[in-house]
């Protein structure tokens, strides 16, 4: 009996799988998908404005949805897209004091991470596919923090030297 009830004890003393970064955002977030046309993300969340400098263009949707548990109050949220306009990334904009809560939510969920070269207050997480970062961003006089998800699993276009102008 003993024997069972030890058994039992480590049973529950053994650590729970981590849910992994892929695992949790490998579908897409917000509604959308991976790799999802600027039309198709707009048409799934009519309230966003396209915005653009050049040729990079992006969708901006201020909202107050709380992310990672962390409450947000009329905070933005970007959707970035890649040269040939599908979804690759995303970006989710919080006060400036609610870094170290997300810092802990992060380091919660996916363990230890690295520090991006250069910048003390960048932070980053890896997986095959993604790359989560946390970060300070300061626009004008505010500073925020800011949390991002970077998918770089979508299929690579087929290109020529002679397409890019290097033949």
């Amino acid at each position: 009996m003993r024997v069972l009830l030890g058994v039992i004890f480590l049973l529950f003393l053994s650590p729970s799988k981590a849910t992994t970064i892929t695992e949790l955002f490998g579908d897409g977030v917000f509604g959308t998908q991976w790799g999802d046309s600027l039309e198709a993300v707009a048409n799934k969340l009519p309230n966003t404005n396209k915005e653009s400098i050049g040729d990079i263009v992006w969708l901006e949707l201020k909202d107050s949805k709380e992310v990672l548990g962390v409450p947000r109050e009329d905070q933005k949220l970007y959707f970035s897209f890649d040269a040939e306009n599908r979804l690759n990334g995303v970006a989710v904009y919080y006060n400036s004091d609610d870094y170290g809560a997300l810092l802990n939510k992060l380091n919660t969920l996916f363990g230890e991470y690295t520090q991006v070269e250069g910048n003390k207050t960048s932070l980053q997480w890896k997986s095959s596919d993604f790359v989560l970062t946390l970060s300070f961003v300061t626009i004008g006089i505010n500073t925020n923090s800011v949390f991002s998800i970077g998918y770089h699993g979508l299929t690579k276009p087929n290109a020529k030297k002679e397409d890019l102008g290097f033949n």
